[in-house]
């Protein structure tokens, strides 16, 4: 997804990874109540039904901007979207987030229908309608997620192939690398991820598709751009990309890349990481557990804090926020933990200087 923010002062407790997810999934949801009632492989569907349908596709983002510039934008007929999502619906399949991957089993594997009364599949339900394989329907207030025959037979077929298996584990590879990348590094570019994930694509039914690669990473993972257009995957808890990233055009040399640390490597980092930072976890959570508001989750609320560490919020703002998710005062020994939750979390290397505090 694109993070879009506009400049505006800082507050920490408004800008915690909680909230921000909260607020992407609201956008999600808005957006899927106003999707088009008829689907694309409704038999209703016309086209000038097709042509809504695609200026809601990813097909529409990929379009070059002239093409979709008044009289010179090209119509879009029912037949030729049909067409289109048909012809690459084996390589997207296997090209699916997880999240996306595992909403759309779900819905071909019972009866083509899936309730979305879970937030965290609404992300995911969005992105599949994006590519035109579902549609959207209101049923007693509730948002339902429905899957056309004609691709529930296809996806069958697909899904028992040991050709899309062996796709599948390639994608589940990229997708936990990019994970921990963002988790150590905050920023990454996206070329580096969609050139490994081609390359190891090479000998696959799904080479050669540069746009699906792009799909995938929009579908897991937040981007943001500079002032320059430069495209950069973002942590999901960054707050404000766009105070950030200017910090890495005036860095003295270039952010750690994807493909800096061999797998070994970057496994070896995430694990010392987790080494020194599992314990500082552990004792904020056990002195919060019990005491945290009905509203707050006692495990996002730490998340929330480690991610304010990481880049560079003050004690002061960390301490705000940890009194606000909780019934009572913070403890002494809360204070103490979370202290040395600021001094020992590792900041993200572009904010190190904690400029944003």
């Amino acid at each position: 997804m694109l993070c879009q923010e506009q400049p505006r002062p800082l507050f920490w407790p408004d800008q915690t990874m909680s909230v921000l997810k909260s607020d992407r999934l609201k956008a999600c949801g808005k957006l899927l109540s106003e999707v088009p009632a008829v689907g694309l492989f409704d038999s209703e569907c016309s086209d000038k039904d097709a042509e809504a349908l695609f200026a809601l596709s990813y097909f529409a983002m990929e379009e070059p901007a002239r093409s979709r510039r008044g009289a010179a934008a090209r119509l879009h007929t029912l037949e030729s979207l049909r067409a289109r999502v048909l012809s690459s619906l084996a390589a997207e399949m296997a090209l699916l987030s997880p999240d996306e991957h595992d909403l759309w089993v779900r819905s071909v594997l019972f009866g083509g229908r899936h309730y979305l009364s879970d937030p965290e599949t609404l992300r995911p339900a969005l992105s599949l309608v994006r590519r035109l394989w579902c549609g959207v329907r209101q049923e007693n207030g509730q948002l339902v997620l429905t899957v056309p025959p004609q691709l529930r037979t296809a996806s069958l077929l697909i899904l028992a192939g040991e050709g899309h298996r062996k796709v599948r584990e390639i994608v589940q590879q990229v997708f936990d690398r990019i994970d921990t990348s963002l988790y150590l590094l905050g920023v990454i570019s996206p070329s580096s991820p969609e050139q490994h994930l081609a390359g190891l694509l090479a000998e696959t039914h799904a080479a050669g598709r540069p746009d699906l690669i792009r799909r995938f990473l929009h579908a897991c993972c937040e981007f943001a751009y500079d002032r320059d257009g430069r495209a950069y995957l973002v942590h999901p808890g960054l707050a404000e990309p766009a105070r950030c990233l200017p910090l890495l055009a005036g860095s003295p040399k270039n952010p750690p890349g994807f493909l800096s640390m061999d797998e070994q490597a970057l496994s070896a980092a995430s694990d010392s990481l987790a080494d020194l930072e599992d314990p500082l976890y552990e004792r904020l959570l056990c002195l919060t557990l019990d005491v945290t508001r009905p509203e707050y989750d006692a495990e996002d609320v730490a998340e929330d804090l480690f991610i304010l560490a990481k880049q560079s919020a003050s004690l002061e703002a960390m301490e705000e926020v940890l009194a606000a998710s909780l019934i009572c005062l913070p403890t002494k020994e809360m204070r103490l933990a979370l202290r040395d939750l600021y001094s020992q979390v590792p900041r993200w290397f572009f904010l190190a200087s904690g400029v944003l505090q």
